[in-house]
């Protein structure tokens, strides 16, 4: 796996200044198999994910495609996956089996805030609790549009909690998630800090998304090449979401990125957020972090979903387990 992840770099880490974000490239891994599989796979998102999660079809329909799709992806075998309740919402906890982890990862699952569950990110969890050797804790939180933010925020801050009184360390924890769960790996430790509880060690971000009316230039120039995200999703979400004008959470300044802990971002090159893990990064850089940006060739939304099937989504899956394992206190 970690040769795998050297062969997917393509050139050096750029960082302008100090308070730049690191950013690196990766071309797809060569080989017969990615070459013929990448494209295969993003036709077949295009025809049902992108065809299908967009209005007018019912949330219903939107909810149990994701669902089926994520069947079709394969888990890892050795990890166990615990069904609890925390404080009533619905959460899974995974574990490579017979391990007992030192260390814990948040995991924040996407789906445009409406649709997706721990169930249906498998294919990455389990993968995360494997090589990090952490346990992996995926809260169903509270959906749009049954309940409008910051319903999600609030379930996030839930399951942090949880983990503190199970005895993990701040700085042995990393909250990680994609999409809308990037978004709110973003805000959830926004409110930690509003509570006055501690920021957690690492953070870990898949294409996290901020400009939901999809008005950026990457939203307008690149939804054709994105096989999953239709802006006119990202619209209804936005309807469904019933954020207050001004809301702290949403659209965080410098100011208040201030003093976090590593951040990693990852982000494909075919898609319409494109430019909002480039803002995402540059923001918090800005504010004197530690960022690391990776951009990959060819690649689009959460493409690391397809772990298990295409050796650079696997090879992106490690890379995020290294950066936990780096900066994690001993």
């Amino acid at each position: 796996m970690r040769a795998a992840a050297a062969e997917f770099q393509d050139t050096e880490p750029q960082a302008v200044s100090p308070r730049d974000p690191i950013i690196r490239h990766f071309m797809p891994p060569p080989g017969l198999r990615e070459a013929l599989l990448a494209p295969a796979l993003k036709l077949g998102l295009r025809m049902t994910f992108k065809a299908f999660m967009r209005p007018p079809f019912p949330l219903f329909v939107q909810r149990g495609l994701l669902h089926g799709l994520s069947l079709t992806m394969p888990q890892v075998a050795g990890v166990s996956v615990r069904h609890v309740s925390i404080g009533g919402i619905p959460a899974e906890r995974l574990a490579v089996k017979g391990l007992k982890p030192r260390r814990a990862v948040l995991y924040m699952h996407g789906g445009g805030f409406c649709t997706g569950s721990p169930r249906s990110h498998r294919t990455i969890t389990t993968r995360l609790a494997q090589m990090t050797q952490a346990e992996v804790l995926v809260p169903h939180y509270r959906r749009i549009p049954e309940h409008p933010f910051p319903a999600q925020v609030e379930d996030g801050v839930a399951a942090y909690r949880q983990l503190l009184q199970d005895g993990y360390q701040p700085e042995h924890i990393a909250i990680a998630g994609d999409s809308a769960g990037a978004s709110l790996t973003l805000m959830v430790p926004l409110a930690l800090r509003q509570a006055g509880l501690p920021l957690p060690g690492v953070l870990v971000m898949m294409s996290p998304a901020i400009d939901l009316e999809m008005k950026s230039r990457s939203a307008q120039e690149r939804r054709g090449q994105d096989p999953m995200i239709n802006t006119s999703w990202g619209k209804l979400i936005v309807e469904w979401l019933k954020v207050p004008h001004g809301h702290p959470l949403v659209n965080p300044t410098a100011e208040v990125l201030s003093g976090w802990p590593p951040i990693m971002i990852q982000v494909g090159e075919h898609e319409v957020l494109f430019d909002d893990a480039h803002h995402v990064a540059g923001l918090a850089a800005q504010a004197g972090n530690h960022v690391e940006l990776e951009v990959y060739a060819k690649r689009w939304h959460v493409f690391q979903a397809q772990a298990g099937l295409l050796h650079g989504s696997t090879a992106a899956l490690r890379r995020q387990a290294d950066f936990m394992l780096r900066h994690w206190g001993r």
